[in-house]
């Protein structure tokens, strides 16, 4: 778990923008490039929209979080009206849940996978069979059973098809890009200020505690943006805070089966 947290924060981004944050550093203070940058530019160009990125990111992984729930939970809702008609019998049960395990099956692997866009066309024709199986007991149902089953039914491949909406639109590729050339450009920035102020005194200790604040600078702003690159995609199982999906599927012990039902 700590390599996993550890690698979600350092990788080549942040060895890049290490080393360029030295070699300005040294530049300017070779050439005494002294120009007077105020921080708070900083926070226009940069800290806003990274926040508002990482905001947007977390939304979407609690907006999965929730659609997911819903998802599990109309396969449970579906099958416990289905039981609860006169004369289903148990394998009728059984198939209808069967065939929901293996909806949830595809949708999972859907997610999990990254190249697996053209796979939510499975779910779209197992969608069809659900129905197909109800309809073929609705002489069972009476009209408030009916109108039950197929609007859970609606409810539940609607939440599948809102979580693959999350899956296939993301934080704006515009913002996400805009913010990771403005983190690269950022020594630029605020190195001529430190340089400054390091000049005046000569290059000692203060000198070594600016270009310090200076990695410390970049090497934050890149750990936030490797943060939401890794919470963009909250089911590909690779960030630490993607969605448990093992954990919230429904399982086959679910089921109603009993002995006393015919």
């Amino acid at each position: 778990m700590n390599s996993k947290a550890l690698s979600s924060v350092l990788n080549y981004r942040v060895a890049l923008i290490l080393i360029e944050t030295i070699l300005i550093y040294f530049l300017y203070n070779k050439y005494q490039i002294n120009l007077k940058v105020d921080f708070t530019i900083m926070s226009v160009s940069i800290v806003f929209p990274l926040v508002f990125s990482i905001t947007s990111a977390y939304q979407r992984r609690q907006e999965s979080i929730m659609l997911f729930s819903e998802f599990r939970n109309k396969i449970i809702d579906l099958t416990n009206i289905f039981y609860a008609v006169d004369d289903i019998s148990k394998k009728d049960y059984v198939d209808l849940f069967n065939k929901l395990v293996l909806v949830q099956k595809e949708l999972n692997y859907y997610l999990t996978n990254p190249s697996s866009e053209d796979d939510f066309d499975v779910i779209r024709e197992k969608r069809k069979e659900v129905l197909l199986i109800i309809d073929s007991h609705k002489k069972l149902f009476n009209e408030r059973e009916k109108d039950s089953l197929i609007r859970v039914k609606n409810e539940l491949f609607l939440s599948a098809e809102q979580i693959r909406g999350i899956k296939i639109h993301g934080t704006p590729i515009s913002l996400r890009k805009y913010c990771l050339i403005f983190i690269y450009f950022s020594p630029f920035l605020y190195n001529s200020q430190l340089v400054v102020t390091s000049a005046e005194s000569g290059y000692q200790l203060e000198s070594i505690v600016s270009l310090m604040f200076s990695l410390v600078v970049s090497f934050v702003l890149m750990a936030l943006y490797n943060v939401q690159d890794y919470i963009e995609n909250p089911f590909d199982q690779e960030g630490l805070d993607d969605l448990n999906i093992e954990a919230m599927k429904v399982n086959e012990w679910e089921s109603l089966y009993t002995d006393d039902k015919n």
